[in-house]
């Protein structure tokens, strides 16, 4: 059998999935959410005189939009792939289907990022937010490490999904859970202290703080360990997801329980 390159298998299914989105982008919904998001943010921070929170409102869309479509799109791709009887063939070929799944959460990653500038334009127009950014370098390295270390969660909850007779039950459980203990829209040094050490263990956590801290200039002491830490935590879950969805790959075609519904 020809052996075939990650590169190459990354490329081609990032080709689908961009194809895809052409064709159909109702799939980027959560995109198209975030304005009526940052005017209900905004409404509310304004209405208790706190512009100073303006920040807040404007980034944590753009957040909510990432994780929601990176998470989302892993579980669909399970799930129709399932629907389509194909999940099998995908894991018979040569290409693993890890490099499949990065390929195309990747370009739903990027696409995402179409939110950010969304939610400041929207905040500019109805709220007179002007778009500035106190460190715009330190925010573009940690909206990248973001991107990596949801590419790199989306990878590891596709092993749940393999795994479940339904993916949507955990896009559906999942979602909100991560908003609060990333600390999206309210920091986490507002949480309770047990609250904020389970907080600390999700990239998301530490990828809103640093956004808003690059945002602001307020809070940036410490940013390269801030975001070395980002990036460790997505190094360790990618290993993590490497490791248990190979091991589930091989359980599921021994077992015969791929096109399992």
């Amino acid at each position: 059998m020809r052996r075939v390159r990650a590169p190459q298998v990354i490329g081609a299914a990032a080709l689908l999935e961009a194809r895809m989105l052409r064709r159909s982008p109702a799939e980027l919904f959560a995109v198209w959410l975030v304005p009526l998001q940052t005017l209900g943010y905004l409404a509310i921070f304004r209405f208790s005189g706190r512009a100073d929170l303006d920040a807040y409102a404007v980034l944590a869309p753009a957040v909510i939009a990432l994780w929601a479509l990176a998470l989302l799109r892993s579980g669909e791709i399970i799930a129709n792939e399932r629907d389509n009887q194909s999940l099998e063939a995908i894991a018979a070929a040569p290409a693993r289907l890890e490099l499949v799944m990065i390929g195309r959460v990747a370009v739903i990653t990027l696409a995402s990022w179409v939110a950010l500038p969304l939610s400041a334009l929207t905040g500019w127009v109805f709220f007179g937010v002007v778009p500035v950014v106190a460190d715009p370098g330190v925010f573009a390295l940690t909206y990248v490490a973001m991107s990596l270390a949801t590419v790199a969660t989306a990878l590891l909850f596709a092993v749940f999904f393999v795994n479940s007779r339904s993916p949507r039950i955990f896009q559906n459980s999942l979602s909100y859970p991560f908003y609060v203990l990333g600390g999206v829209l309210v920091p986490i040094a507002l949480y309770p202290e047990w609250v904020q050490v389970l907080a600390r263990g999700v990239y998301l956590s530490w990828s809103a703080d640093l956004l808003r801290a690059s945002a602001t200039g307020v809070g940036l002491q410490g940013w390269p360990w801030r975001l070395a830490v980002i990036l460790g935590l997505a190094a360790v879950t990618s290993v993590v997801a490497h490791v248990l969805l190979g091991l589930t790959m091989r359980n599921a075609r021994r077992e015969g329980k791929l096109g399992l519904t």
